[in-house]
């Protein structure tokens, strides 16, 4: 089996795994992978004698340590990859999954840990976007559990919270958010945290999804 192959197959169990709450079976990865369910079952016993799954007798597909951490790491790469080509160079958000899936498996970590700073990082005395303020650095930065100096970002939030958002750190993000009408001083509502750890949030009446790196550059606080 291909790396690359493996990688697939690891985030796609991992994926179905979070989405679903339960673990996929063979025709589960079929469908989502787009290969024939009898290459799968071959392929799922080769990662079960390299250790990375394993398959009870109802076929339910499971992943090992070994396998959950190969997984979180390919997934941390789409996902990163993903918001850089789709948050930073503006593209089209299915397209950038596609090309995260062809980059992924050849880009190193020290590329993806790279990217993910420079996604989160303010521009040093960055200015205003068309009103939106950028900050060097977060007032009481390092006080929450998010990357937000604020008490904490989106991510940090439960489903059903009002929130208002009092900054937003990163290059790029600014921009894009203001046009999905995520600023400073508006109330957002957190309607769904998917499985891939994306968030959903209404704001305007209008729900908008948000890729895991922007939502933790969103510094937010309860509504009052």
């Amino acid at each position: 089996m291909k790396p690359s192959l493996r990688e697939d197959f690891l985030e796609a169990i991992l994926n179905h795994t979070r989405r679903y709450s339960s673990p996929p079976g063979a025709e589960d990865l079929s469908n989502g992978l787009a290969i024939d369910i009898g290459n799968v079952q071959a392929h799922l016993r080769e990662l079960a004698l390299r250790g990375d799954v394993v398959v009870d007798v109802k076929g339910a597909i499971t992943l090992t340590d070994q396998g959950i951490a190969t997984g979180n790491q390919i997934l941390k790469k789409h996902e990163t990859l993903q918001c850089f080509l789709s948050e930073i160079l503006g593209m089209d958000t299915s397209a950038a999954s596609v090309e995260a899936c062809k980059i992924e498996h050849a880009v190193s970590d020290e590329t993806i840990d790279r990217l993910g700073n420079y996604i989160r990082t303010p521009f040093p005395q960055s200015p205003d976007i068309q009103g939106v303020k950028t900050t060097k650095f977060c007032p009481g930065r390092g006080q929450g559990n998010g990357s937000c100096g604020y008490a904490q970002s989106l991510g940090d939030f439960k489903e059903g919270q009002r929130l208002i958002v009092k900054d937003i750190l990163g290059r790029g993000c600014s921009k894009r958010l203001l046009d999905l009408g995520v600023v400073p001083g508006e109330i957002v509502v957190i309607k769904r945290k998917l499985g891939n750890r994306s968030i959903v949030v209404q704001v305007k009446d209008c729900d908008v999804a948000l890729s895991p790196e922007i939502a933790s550059a969103i510094c937010v606080e309860p509504a009052p």
